[in-house]
């Protein structure tokens, strides 16, 4: 989510400012320092933090602690938004042009710069984080037995947040139990001059990993994408991947997005929903300390897409997948690798897992939760807790999800049916066989 040819730069390493310190090395939190000359390390790392979200604060803020505990140690921050970030990735990848330090995401989007060799694994250190972390969250970030990354947390990419006091004029004091009666409400919302869900799809990325992802599920049931990439024994030509798209295509054009769905992004679609111009959007957990902050008194439920009848999987089901990590470039070596190492041991600790807790975030830590941790945190938790399904771009090689991508858009727009975005789906996995 490969094969590249590759030219390389380094950054250049800073040795700066030799101290004459009594003390040796200075003892953080993870114990230890690295640079033990006093030497001055620089790390160079790119990140997402752009928006001023509670979890994007708290992660910068891990790294100045870090970098108190360990002033021989700089990490330099380059922060790019989420959308430019996956494509300069992509693009300094293919010239081997990549920071020490790389936020990286799970599975198919990680195997790429695992198989380029450009990232080394972290075995010798995964220890670190014994009885901390829950190891079955580790398993993202795991590939042919060697461990890329820590995950900083859970993220469910398919909530449904809606406005209850929208819901409630409309007749329904429930979120629906079934597809039919939602649609029903979409259609009620409407009337009443609503917005009934905020939809930014910019990016592309959207209507695949909030929507497809779990609707996907809902028909398919969760064996779906394994049962088409390693077996062969099912293939996205089936009719319940069909209909499955065919949601997205009936959403559309009973007009249950604003009209502008494909021209504006994810953040400008929360701003619709927190301001109250839509009654509900499709989201990811990222959005849930947002949208509490943006809007502190404002009446929200969450919920998951509704049954589909007919359908193979689990109701209960939602997608989700590990959040982001950092990986170390595989170039690095000496002093500069021993300093990488010693970030990401001071960096995911039990303090900042709860700080991330504080920030609405779900986290892959076996810790207490602290105690001002908000009450829809704790929903979230609870009703993503019985069954998980495949998150498509965590899942697909990254040519296919690019076809998922502007194939769900194109059939939002109603230039192409979901039978063709199927046929050329099948086709692009038969020819990496």
């Amino acid at each position: 989510m490969k094969k590249f040819k590759f030219l390389y730069y380094l950054p250049v390493v800073l040795l700066l400012l030799l101290t004459a310190c009594s003390g040796g090395g200075n003892k953080g939190a993870s114990g230890g320092s690295s640079g033990g000359s006093g030497e001055k390390i620089e790390l160079t790392f790119w990140n997402i933090w752009t928006d001023p979200s509670p979890q994007n604060e708290a992660s910068l803020k891990q790294v100045e602690k870090f970098m108190k505990e360990h002033p021989n140690i700089v990490i330099k921050q380059q922060n790019i938004p989420h959308d430019q970030y996956k494509v300069k990735l992509k693009t300094q990848a293919a010239g081997k042009q990549l920071p020490d330090l790389i936020q990286v995401w799970p599975g198919a989007e990680l195997k790429p710069l695992v198989d380029g060799g450009l990232v080394q694994p972290i075995d010798d250190i995964v220890s670190n984080w014994d009885g901390l972390i829950n190891k079955e969250y580790l398993k993202d970030y795991n590939i042919d037995g060697k461990q890329y990354a820590i995950p900083a947390n859970v993220v469910p990419t398919s909530l449904v947040y809606y406005d209850k006091d929208q819901l409630a004029e409309a007749g329904y004091k429930e979120f629906p139990k079934t597809y039919e009666d939602f649609k029903t409400l979409v259609k009620k919302l409407k009337d009443k001059g609503l917005i009934p869900i905020a939809l930014g799809n910019k990016a592309q990325w959207v209507l695949q990993s909030s929507y497809i992802s779990t609707i996907g599920d809902r028909l398919t049931g969760s064996d779906f994408l394994p049962a088409v990439l390693e077996t062969g024994k099912k293939k996205f030509t089936d009719e319940k991947f069909i209909q499955a798209v065919g949601i997205i295509k009936e959403l559309s054009e009973m007009g249950a997005f604003n009209e502008d769905f494909n021209s504006i992004d994810n953040i400008q679609h929360r701003d619709l929903f927190t301001l109250g111009d839509a009654a509900m959007m499709i989201d990811g957990a990222w959005s849930l300390g947002p949208v509490l902050e943006a809007a502190p008194d404002k009446n929200i439920g969450i919920a998951l897409f509704p049954k589909v009848e007919g359908g193979l999987g689990d109701p209960s089901a939602v997608s989700a997948v590990t959040g982001t990590g950092i990986a170390i470039n595989s170039e690095l070596k000496g002093e500069k690798l021993k300093a990488a190492k010693q970030f990401l041991k001071g960096f995911y600790t039990e303090g900042y897992f709860k700080e991330l807790m504080k920030a609405e975030i779900l986290v892959p830590a076996d810790i207490e939760a602290p105690s001002d941790v908000s009450p829809l945190l704790k929903e979230v938790a609870e009703i993503t807790s019985k069954k998980i399904a495949p998150v498509y771009d965590a899942t697909l090689p990254t040519e296919i999800t690019d076809i998922i991508n502007a194939g769900l858009q194109e059939v939002s727009l109603g230039t192409m049916t979901p039978e063709q975005l199927a046929q050329k789906l099948q086709g692009a996995v038969d020819k990496q066989k």
